[in-house]
């Protein structure tokens, strides 16, 4: 999926100036994807290229005309060419699994620490989804495609909450028995050296 196919997307809802789809994309549908301004106005201008979206300038005072997007016939075409292809596998990008592919090299209690972040962040991040799931209008048909991707996001917050709790476990343990063989190596070693 690309940022292209998430603008058509959203477009596809209603017009929408590139500011608009920012703040849609950061409040209501941050738990889908995440883009920043200068991403969405560089791919409206790639898809307005394409003949994909039609633009109207609406003139404000004192500032400069506002841009709303809309589909074209074109646009619409694409989005339901993309919608009806197969979904691509998902992609793991994850920044904390690659530093602990390579965990031998931090020391455990930094480990330990960016693991209780990582949970306090998830578990964070489940809070506010279940609290939108609440309070969401779950009567409306128009609605059911957005209760379940905050469902499915929710469901995988939770999941990494419990991962981290469970990483954190072992990790603690591996850590008390290192510190308790250490104890007793070095209790060998004064043994040894008192003899």
């Amino acid at each position: 999926m690309s940022l292209r196919h998430v603008l058509l997307t959203v477009l596809s809802k209603e017009p929408n100036s590139g500011y608009g789809i920012g703040r849609l994309l950061q409040k209501e549908l941050s738990h889908i994807w995440d883009a920043r301004l200068q991403q969405i106005y560089g791919e409206l201008a790639k898809l307005q290229a394409d003949g994909l979206l039609d633009v109207e300038s609406i003139d404000l005072a004192n500032r400069p005309a506002k841009k709303i997007y809309s589909l074209t016939g074109a646009g619409k075409a694409e989005l339901d060419r993309w919608l009806t292809d197969r979904s691509m596998p998902h992609t793991n990008k994850d920044d904390l699994l690659v530093r602990l592919y390579c965990m031998e090299r931090i020391p455990p209690d930094v480990l330990i620490r960016r693991l209780e972040e990582e949970r306090d962040a998830y578990e964070a991040e489940a809070r506010e989804l279940r609290h939108r799931l609440a309070y969401a209008a779950r009567t409306e048909p128009s609605q059911l495609g957005l209760l379940l991707t905050l469902e499915s996001a929710r469901s995988r917050a939770e999941s990494q909450v419990a991962w981290c709790i469970k990483t954190l476990a072992w990790l603690r343990g591996q850590t008390q028995a290192a510190d308790s063989s250490q104890e007793l190596a070095r209790g060998a070693r004064l043994r040894a050296a008192g003899e």
